[in-house]
């Protein structure tokens, strides 16, 4: 897991290291779209219209495409995030948690998916238990899979690494093992503990058809659980004053035993201290209490 050394999971957090990208993007808005613009007729069948820039960063970045914005164009120097992103709309194609995918494109890296641009207040009640409801969908996705995609899965199965060597940035290895064990009880050893999404209130969005959809799905990981994404709520939660981390705890447990896990409240609060001992944690913002 690997971010900056601020924010919802401090101290679980790891910042990269200098020059760990070897072939940064253009930060410069309009350098980046004449880039945009050959990518789209090289790899996307044409421009589709004018081409803006969202944001430019060194990481990635973004782009509307037409003059009534339909499509988004993601560009990735990394790799593992255009993979990452990539696998993420594989895995959860029929869950319609995230923008429609229209094609991706391995050569330059870039995703081509649907435009969202109606945001979801997360003030309202109603609206945080629809994203607490996309989130435990794909907290839970991998019980739906086709056997297909079980199959190519089935090396993250947390059964199958309950007892592995945990990763390098866990600092307490016997709470890594207490989490997992947690998990596979609740869940089954045959669940595969997909999370660690990108949640902010700007990548909450509705699709065409009402349901709320995350915007960026680039940090999705197989390895991670989905306790971390859970924190994250209760933080933005707790940072907006509305509703408190103590609901959030309570509506993602009623979601999740909706689609077929078997956490209870004893467990699901020992699996948030395992994480937060294991990975050093600083705050679990409440979501324990």
């Amino acid at each position: 897991m690997i971010s900056g050394p601020a924010g919802p999971l401090a101290g679980a957090a790891r910042e990269r290291p200098q020059g760990w990208l070897p072939n940064p993007l253009s930060t410069d808005p309009a350098t980046a779209e004449r880039q945009a613009r050959v990518i789209l007729a090289r790899h996307h069948g044409g421009p589709l219209g004018p081409v803006r820039c969202l944001t430019a960063r060194y990481r990635s970045a973004v782009f509307i495409l037409g003059d009534s914005p339909r499509r988004v164009l993601k560009r990735h120097a990394d790799k593992a995030s255009y993979l990452g992103e990539a696998l993420a709309y594989e895995l959860l194609a029929d869950a319609y948690v995230l923008p429609h995918l229209y094609r991706a494109c391995d050569t330059s890296q870039t995703l081509l998916v649907d435009y969202l641009d109606q945001p979801v207040a997360l003030t309202a009640t109603d609206a945080f238990d629809e994203l607490l409801r996309a989130v435990a969908v794909i907290h839970t996705a991998s019980a739906r899979w086709h056997p297909t995609v079980a199959q190519a899965m089935a090396r993250w199965q947390v059964g199958s690494t309950v007892n592995a060597s945990p990763p390098g940035w866990i600092t307490r290895p016997g709470d890594w093992r207490r989490l997992l064990r947690l998990v596979s009880e609740a869940q089954g050893p045959e669940h595969v503990p997909l999370g660690h999404l990108d949640l902010k209130p700007d990548h909450v969005r509705r699709r065409d058809d009402r349901r709320v959809a995350l915007i960026d799905a680039e940090t999705l990981r197989p390895d991670i659980t989905g306790l971390p994404d859970l924190i994250t709520l209760a933080h933005i939660a707790r940072s907006q004053g509305c509703p408190s981390p103590r609901w959030v705890r309570l509506a993602y447990l009623r979601h999740v035993r909706d689609l077929g896990a078997q956490w209870n409240e004893q467990s699901l609060i020992g699996a948030l201290t395992a994480f937060a001992a294991a990975t050093g944690l600083r705050s679990l913002h409440g979501v324990h209490e």
